[in-house]
């Protein structure tokens, strides 16, 4: 998930886009499986690099 919001910079990846691109279409997982990930990365990284848009999905920011 990382390594997909860090490839474009600045771009906001919708949750559905971040869905397919990572479990794809035939896995059933819900939204707050992003949140979640998300929240670890954060944590992981002690950085505030993954900006949430509310409302819409995450964007990469160096």
């Amino acid at each position: 998930m990382l390594y997909l919001l860090a490839l474009k910079p600045g771009r906001v990846f919708l949750r559905n886009e971040i869905l397919n691109a990572i479990w794809g279409n035939d896995v059933i997982v819900g939204d707050r499986t992003i949140d979640v990930h998300i929240r670890k990365i954060r944590q992981k990284l002690d950085m505030d690099c993954i900006t949430t848009v509310k409302g819409v999905g995450y964007k990469f920011e160096i």
